[in-house]
């Protein structure tokens, strides 16, 4: 299966526009999302077309982790806005196991994975 993910400028003007974030590109394949500015807390999110993969971290202002993931398998990244909510859902399939993780990043940061087997 292939990795579908948003236009990196579709990111950029979506996340830019609503949460001044700019995605930096951090190699040929690799995207990286810092959302510092908008958590005040130091929140990363990224992901890998060809590795078919995401991370997220998550550290508190003094530098403690939080949340370390790692999910490979990813088949669908997208933008998700509603209610004066934004978020960033990450669809997974395996030949074990299927699942979604919702990163939502404003107006607080939290984190949802479901997993289920196949």
């Amino acid at each position: 299966m292939q990795f579908v993910t948003p236009d990196p400028q579709d990111l950029v003007n979506t996340l830019g526009n609503t949460l001044g974030v700019e995605p930096k590109i951090t190699g040929e394949t690799q995207m990286t999302l810092t959302l510092l500015d908008i958590t005040n807390e130091d929140l990363t999110f990224s992901y890998n077309l060809i590795g078919q993969s995401v991370s997220v971290r998550w550290n508190t202002k003094s530098g403690d982790p939080k949340l370390k993931l790692f999910r490979e398998g990813a088949t669908l990244l997208r933008i998700q806005e509603g209610d004066g909510v934004t978020a960033l859902v990450v669809e997974f399939a395996t030949q074990d196991t299927m699942g979604v993780l919702e990163l939502q990043i404003f107006p607080n940061v939290s984190v949802m994975e479901t997993s289920l087997l196949t």
